[in-house]
């Protein structure tokens, strides 16, 4: 009788429990609750406190200003303490701050402030700690796993829509912050304290599920540039011009995607529905591109993305109404999809992980700089011409430059591995960046 041979089933790797933490802590992000979800808050805002569109997108401004101001901050903490110490604090003043919203806000300046707490206060709640931990856990399926993450934030645009419109249609608007608020504080912050660790080495594996043990799990964590030397580098200004006027007409777009619509004589709730047709493409174009840069040189997968929202962008100018509005919705969607996936991605192929946290800070700073002026921005034109046509125009032109400037972005640089210094000296500078492979 033949022995029977019994095989021990493998069991998953670690990394992918701590891509699905993320996805739910990155789906209730401050920038899916707090920026995007305002769009759907505008109108009901506006009836009850007499404030136009320009004065409420200004909070969209305060909390891209103050968190463009305090991600630096945040990136060196996570770089220091970790990840999970950073981020359980940063999610939790979140959800306080939100369910503050309904209880006090009377006043404009009180909505400013809460959204300026949100943005400093909740800067470690973004993206930011959650690429550091999975660019630690990935190395060779680091686009799919940063893919697979941000889809959460993509998941957020899908269901925070209809979720929102149904809860203020419901029972008004102060309920539907104080779902969003139950979700951050309930869900978000318990699940990513439970599950996250910040290196594979806590639980002696390697990136890309190898078994390691000591100073072995972390040799991807030593290499990379300074801070300083990557300021220097060309393509890193490259990088945040391109970041800037990508974020500037997107995320400018966005919070005014249902008022636009509605103004079209659309009603809410399909407006709602155009809104949440850019969330699931999100979903889709994160997952893509993440398996698509891990194959293929990633700014040109970057070209075909960012030429989608260029075109999108037009077609809202034409006529953001009826079949043409969820066209327009999917092609957007698909450069939002793109474009912090590979900022993330961009970052760590560039630049490495030994000071990833300080030096994506920065480069983050770039998408929110053009996050603030963006939605004002809109807002403005609306008021000064009584539509949108004017800065779509312009924004549609923004996004072609962009396309531009990522056409001429150099090939990955080897990154230098940081060796421990003797005591006593003063390690040297760093080759520089910009050399090709």
């Amino acid at each position: 009788m033949a022995q029977e041979i019994t095989r021990k089933p493998r069991r998953l790797f670690y990394g992918w429990w701590i891509v699905a933490a993320a996805m739910v802590g990155l789906s209730a992000a401050p920038s899916q609750f707090a920026f995007a979800a305002l769009g759907l808050f505008i109108v009901p805002l506006g009836d009850e406190f007499g404030w136009n569109r320009a004065q409420i997108s200004l909070a969209l401004t305060c909390f891209t200003v103050s968190l463009a101001i305090c991600l630096p901050l945040a990136g060196r903490l996570v770089d220091r303490f970790g990840s999970r110490r950073v981020l359980v604090p940063s999610i939790l003043v979140c959800g306080f701050c939100l369910a503050a919203i309904p209880m006090v806000v009377s006043s404009l300046w009180h909505l400013l402030l809460v959204f300026t707490l949100i943005g400093s206060l909740g800067a470690g709640a973004n993206n930011l700690p959650y690429m550091r931990t999975i660019a630690a856990w990935f190395d060779r399926r680091r686009g799919l796993a940063i893919g697979l993450a941000m889809a959460g934030a993509g998941f957020s645009f899908a269901y925070v829509p209809p979720l929102v419109q149904t809860m203020i249609d419901a029972l008004g608007w102060r309920s539907a912050y104080l779902t969003l608020a139950a979700i951050t504080v309930c869900v978000a912050a318990p699940l990513v304290a439970l599950v996250f660790r910040d290196t594979p080495a806590e639980m002696g594996l390697t990136a890309d599920d190898a078994q390691a043990h000591g100073a072995e799990a972390s040799v991807e964590d030593a290499s990379g540039f300074g801070v300083a030397e990557s300021l220097r580098s060309r393509t890193f200004w490259m990088l945040w011009a391109v970041f800037c006027l990508l974020s500037f007409s997107l995320y400018g777009l966005l919070p005014h995607f249902v008022p636009m619509l509605t103004d079209q004589g659309m009603p809410a709730a399909q407006a709602a529905l155009a809104a949440s047709t850019v969330g699931i493409t999100v979903i889709v174009a994160r997952v893509a591109i993440g398996y698509l840069i891990d194959r293929f040189f990633a700014p040109r997968v970057a070209l075909l993305f960012f030429l989608a929202s260029a075109a999108g962008i037009g077609l809202l100018a034409v006529n953001p109404s009826g079949g043409t509005a969820f066209l327009a919705a999917i092609l957007v969607g698909l450069s939002i999809g793109a474009e912090i996936d590979l900022l993330a991605y961009l970052t760590t192929r560039y630049f490495g992980l030994r000071n990833f946290g300080a030096v994506y800070g920065l480069m983050f700073a770039a998408l929110l700089v053009g996050t603030s002026a963006g939605p004002v921005s809109f807002g403005v034109g609306y008021e000064l011409t009584g539509s949108y046509v004017s800065i779509l125009l312009a924004c549609a032109g923004l996004n072609m430059a962009a396309l531009v400037i990522v056409a001429l972005l150099p090939r990955y640089p080897e990154l230098p591995e940081a060796a421990p210094a003797p005591s006593g000296t003063v390690i040297g500078p760093l080759p520089t960046i910009e050399r090709s492979t």
